[in-house]
């Protein structure tokens, strides 16, 4: 079942029979909210299928999906350090099941763990190098290849096949955009036969000409992300011994 979590499929065999017991396994509805912004982090979630939007919101009450959390990483696994307090909201976009770990047994394990402290900082390295392509993204790049590049995105990281069950309102949130504008777009896609929209979902029918339509941005990350999982572990840990587990931004 942790193998299904690509930082949890990092914990070595005794880390892991050591914190299975502790873990809990959880239905991931649409609509749920894990966390809520300023609330204190009680829970540290591994989604295992399914997909976590991360949403930023402005005080005066505008928010806008600044992230997205599904079988590739954890939610909380940031926030369980320094203030403890989530400065986003944290909700299911995509219904799955994932296993939860209190923020306590979270830091033992991560001490317990150094295969596990390798792959959160690279994780967390990721994340950086992702948000800030996408700042240039949203700024250079067409409505219709962000789209594309996100629907592929949120298929593979919530370990779907083909059918991406998310309304066209999510879409619009994840873009930061109208909705009549992602409608025109999924229009056109389904026209040129790449994707089928239905109510609630998008089923890729051609992945490799959707490809062709996403923005170069999917493919700078894909090299990124080649490039931050190949480092050495030697490299990402001190010639002492096992670092502390705080994670360097």
């Amino acid at each position: 079942m942790m193998q299904s979590n690509a930082l949890l499929a990092a914990l070595e065999p005794v880390a892991r029979a050591r914190f299975l017991p502790r873990f809990q396994r959880v239905e991931l509805r649409r609509g749920d909210l894990l966390h809520s912004d300023g609330q204190l982090t009680e829970w540290v979630y591994f989604p295992l299928t399914g997909l976590v939007a991360i949403l930023t919101q402005t005080i005066a009450g505008e928010s806008v999906q600044t992230g997205m959390v599904g079988c590739n990483g954890g939610a909380g696994i940031l926030e369980a350090f320094g203030s403890g307090r989530h400065r986003s909201r944290g909700e299911v976009q995509i219904p799955g099941a994932a296993l939860r770990l209190s923020v306590m047994r979270y830091r033992e394990m991560l001490h317990a763990s150094p295969g596990l402290q390798r792959a959160v900082e690279r994780h967390l390295e990721m994340l950086v190098t992702e948000a800030r392509q996408l700042m240039a993204c949203n700024a250079l790049h067409s409505i219709e290849g962000r789209l594309s590049r996100s629907i592929l995105d949120a298929l593979e990281r919530s370990c779907l096949e083909r059918i991406l069950p998310i309304t066209q309102e999510a879409l619009a949130q994840m873009l930061g955009v109208q909705r009549t504008s992602v409608s025109g777009c999924i229009a056109k896609l389904q026209r040129e036969g790449l994707i089928r929209s239905s109510r609630g979902a998008i089923e890729v029918l051609d992945v490799a000409r959707l490809e062709q339509v996403a923005c170069d941005c999917r493919e700078s990350l894909a090299v990124a992300r080649e490039e931050i999982w190949a480092v050495p572990p030697q490299q990402q840990l001190s010639s002492g011994g096992t670092r502390s587990p705080m994670m360097p931004l």
